[in-house]
């Protein structure tokens, strides 16, 4: 069945009463229980925005327990250093969005006196924030009647409105939220974002949308005309870019090297191996130590590659195993030597987890 292409649904009151009636109905009764749904604390419920970004609910529960467990408030963060910020924020990846966290419990002390913001301009303010965060720290939180538009929330909205523009598109997010504002100046803020986002987290689906359980089921346009496969229309993403790096694993005595932290990057302040970025994977072991700035005489124990993927790059790591000869190597100066108890308190991001596995 074709469906005619359209970017503006008109909405008539009764549908989209009939929608937020349905929505609020289907959330309180099916609704998963999650730890910051039982809070209005701007705080935990921004630090569980940010961890959710790029996490699986499951694997975000125990990161965003520990997280509140170790600072519990916006002072307690924003007094933290930015080393320990990262050691609990270790595993999730993204290392720009526990910086940005950081920086923005700072700029809450510093220019809101210590205060959380209560309005979603005034969120939208605080770094690393964009307009989904702040959207869902205004309606949680505060009530503010403000639609929160994630990934999932695009997707449900362009199968339940019939929305034929790319969905990355200003003219997709336009349309979308202007029907979403509509609706929930009619609807509780709270319950209508986080029932449209638990739409699309556990029933609307990317590939095999479950709509014989779905509560919109009988209002959705894709649903009603058998569109599902054709909408959201998504174009696809670039292909991620090879990088290639070489570390080198030095141990000495009980302690192995490690270099200064990043300066920037993804992996900035995080800590590693001494390391080499080529331009392919063609170079050798002795290429490396050269321009490591590295010479002295090493058993090497192995060598092994690794290959890690991130979402816009795909690492081809390899790492050199190698062990001291004698104790009268020098090491460059900002290197630091650390035995098993100090590896376990360092910020590392998880490739170098991967290739410590192998030797520790």
């Amino acid at each position: 069945m074709e469906c005619k292409k359209n970017t503006k649904a008109v909405l008539l009151p009764k549908f989209m009463q009939r929608v937020i009636q349905t929505l609020s109905r289907w959330y309180n009764l099916e609704s998963r229980d999650l730890p910051w749904r039982h809070t209005k604390d701007p705080y935990k419920i921004w630090i569980s925005e940010v961890i959710l970004q790029q996490t699986r609910v499951a694997q975000g529960i125990g990161y965003y327990e520990r997280f509140i467990a170790a600072m519990p408030n916006v002072s307690a963060l924003s007094e933290a250093s930015e080393s320990e910020v990262l050691k609990l924020w270790q595993g999730l990846g993204y290392y720009s969005r526990a910086r940005n966290l950081h920086a923005s419990a700072k700029q809450v002390m510093d220019e809101f006196h210590g205060v959380f913001p209560s309005t979603y301009t005034d969120i939208l303010r605080l770094r690393g924030v964009g307009k989904y965060t702040a959207a869902a720290i205004a309606s949680f939180a505060f009530g503010e009647k403000v639609p929160a538009i994630d990934g999932n929330v695009k997707r449900v909205g362009a199968r339940l409105f019939g929305l034929y523009d790319a969905i990355h598109t200003s003219a997709f997010e336009k349309s979308l939220f202007s029907l979403l504002f509509d609706a929930i100046q009619g609807a509780d803020p709270n319950i209508f974002n986080q029932a449209m986002i638990e739409v699309g987290a556990t029933i609307c689906l990317p590939q095999n949308p479950r709509c014989e359980i779905c509560p919109l089921a009988e209002v959705c346009v894709a649903h009603l005309q058998q569109l599902q496969k054709q909408i959201p229309v998504v174009v696809k993403k670039q292909k991620p870019i090879a990088k290639h790096f070489y570390y080198l694993c030095i141990q000495k005595g009980d302690r192995w090297a490690f270099a200064s932290p990043r300066k920037q990057g993804i992996w900035q302040g995080l800590v590693e191996f001494p390391m080499v970025e080529g331009a392919d994977g063609g170079m050798g072991l002795d290429e490396v130590l050269a321009l490591a700035g590295v010479v002295d005489n090493f058993s090497v124990l192995s060598e092994r590659t690794f290959t890690h993927q991130l979402t816009h790059q795909t690492i081809y790591a390899t790492c050199w195993y190698l062990c001291l000869s004698e104790d009268k190597f020098v090491s460059p100066v900002d290197w630091q030597w650390c035995n098993l108890e100090e590896i376990q308190r360092l910020p590392l991001h998880r490739l170098m987890e991967k290739m410590i596995k192998f030797t520790l």
